[in-house]
Parts: structure tokens; sequence; C-alpha cells
């Protein structure tokens, strides 16, 4: 049973500086156990011109965490609050392990 997914920015960061908001993110769909074992890996690609708010379009895909190799901005990090979107970042345990096991840290 799942317990919802978890996106993942391609390249770790949720945007950059020459060509803003990252558009491929990883989806993990997390299980519902104690330790929260991962049993789906997909890839999801944003389409600003179909869905133009980020937030939207990860909760349409049914994402309810984001994990980040650093903090977005305080109005973005507000912004996924907002949307129900939880965000962690390399400084969390669960999230360094995500990011190590796919190799973004």
């Amino acid at each position: 049973m799942s317990t919802g997914k978890i996106a993942i920015p391609y390249y770790g960061s949720l945007s950059h500086p020459n060509s803003g908001f990252e558009r491929v993110f990883f989806i993990l769909e997390q299980d519902a156990t104690p330790h929260g074992s991962y049993r789906q890996l997909g890839m999801g690609i944003w389409d600003a011109g179909e869905t133009p708010l980020l937030s939207a379009w990860l909760r349409q895909i049914g994402v309810n965490q984001l994990v980040c190799k650093n903090v977005p901005d305080r109005s973005l990090s507000e912004s996924m609050l907002k949307s129900g979107i939880r965000i962690f970042d390399a400084g969390s345990d669960k999230a360094k392990r995500i990011l190590k096991t796919l190799c973004l840290i």
C-alpha cells in the first residue's frame, strides 16, 4: 500500500539560475511500512504550458513530498506548503538517503 509519492528534481535542485525551474523529476512511490521502503521509481516531466504552476502539477500526479539537495527560496517553499507538499533537503536523513540512492549527492 502506498502512502504517497515523492518527487526529486532530476539534478537535485528545484531551480537553476539560468533556466528557471527543473522540469524533469524522479517520482518515488513510498510504501506504508515503518521504514518507508520504495516500490516504484518513475519519471515525470512538467509541462509549464499545460499546467503553469509547478505545485499544481505535482499535486495532480499525487506528490505530497519533495526532496531537494538544498532548500528552495522562501516564496517557493511557502507555495509548496500551501499546496500540501512538504519539502525536505539534504539536511534530513530521509532526504539524504534518497539523494544518495539516486547518486545526486
